[in-house]
């Protein structure tokens, strides 16, 4: 066994650090413990059960260039102590989740951010081995492998799944921000998949369940307990899940703030402490209080918006009333529609 794989007595911390390292991307090692890669097709970022279920083995993802990918080909270098490990129990978990339709448990929730992180993490790994532009080389890579360390807290979570892990944080019981969703099962189309590297969000719709996962520590549902306009758990169309998902993303680029962790480890146990909120500017609000989101403008929302959802940016602001609008009202109390 190469001296970098991972083993049950390796400590998560110092796994996360080697999965995140530079000369570990550059080098196509495994995306989750920075060991020797198997010589296979190594991990399907979105798992072969899941193409298998919705037909998306053909069915193509958009990358930041603009670029798309079959989602077949959507694979990262992993080792198989890991594919048949530790990740093999995380797509386990969620499966049946999935099969289920709904959360119902914090453990739940953990497992769903788990596979969040390692489809986001996954897919920019994936984006350091292709080329911005086939025809020059030189503009390198479409993001660069030190990007990936970025993702250092993302990743962690994922190898959290690796031993028993104790989070304390101070928003809730995970460091990161989740909402879920019921989708109405008359949906003609099965899956979406949207991101926001800026804000380290991403959004996925399989058949009936829809989620949103932001890596911020849980800053977002400190903001929004039951996420936009109190809808968590809530049945949508897919087109409406696709405005709740946008409404996540553009919410995750306003962040102004971070944490400062406290973590240690031991053979047995991995504890990841949130310490304090640190803001990245030294705005403070009208209240006193230190400002953790920029200001949301509409007008930005719906261009984002346009993107991630099926409709135009007027279909969420009226550029000559300046009003905020939504596809969401029929499931709002009526003093909140516009």
């Amino acid at each position: 066994m190469d001296s970098t794989e991972a083993t049950q007595e390796d400590y998560v911390m110092e796994i996360t650090q080697r999965a995140i390292a530079s000369e570990s991307i550059q080098a196509r090692r495994c995306f989750a413990c920075g060991g020797a890669a198997s010589t296979g097709r190594g991990e399907h970022v979105i798992p072969k059960w899941l193409q298998a279920k919705y037909s998306l083995q053909d069915k193509k993802l958009t990358l930041l260039n603009g670029t798309l990918i079959p989602y077949r080909q959507l694979t990262v270098p992993c080792c198989d102590l890991c594919n048949n490990g530790f990740l093999s129990g995380i797509e386990r978990q969620v499966q049946a989740i999935q099969d289920i339709g709904e959360v119902t448990t914090a453990e739940e929730t953990l497992a769903l951010g788990r596979w969040m992180a390692k489809i986001l993490v996954g897919i920019l790994v994936k984006e350091t081995s292709l080329l911005q532009d086939r025809k020059y080389p030189a503009l390198g890579k479409i993001v660069p492998s030190d990007f990936i360390e970025e993702l250092h807290h993302c990743q962690l979570i994922l190898q959290s799944a690796r031993k028993a892990t104790m989070f304390r944080c101070l928003h809730g019981p995970h460091p990161f921000s989740l909402y879920w969703y019921k989708i109405d099962e008359n949906a003609e189309t099965s899956f979406d998949l949207s991101t926001n590297i800026v804000g380290q969000s991403i959004a996925i719709r399989a058949g009936g369940l829809g989620v949103a996962f932001v890596n911020d520590g849980g800053l977002q549902l400190n903001a929004s307990a039951k996420g936009p306009f109190d809808l968590l758990g809530r049945t949508v169309a897919p087109h409406q899940f696709s405005e709740l998902a946008a409404r996540v993303h553009y919410k995750s680029s306003l962040r102004d703030a971070t944490h400062f962790y406290i973590n240690s480890e031991t053979p047995t146990l991995l504890t990841i402490e949130q310490h304090t909120v640190r803001p990245y500017t030294s705005t403070i609000l009208a209240g006193g209080e230190m400002q953790v989101f920029e200001p949301w403008d509409n007008e930005a929302f719906a261009y984002l918006a346009s993107i991630v959802t099926p409709f135009s940016p007027n279909t969420f602001h009226d550029e000559e009333t300046g009003a905020a609008m939504t596809t969401l009202g029929n499931l709002l109390p009526q003093d909140m529609v516009e």
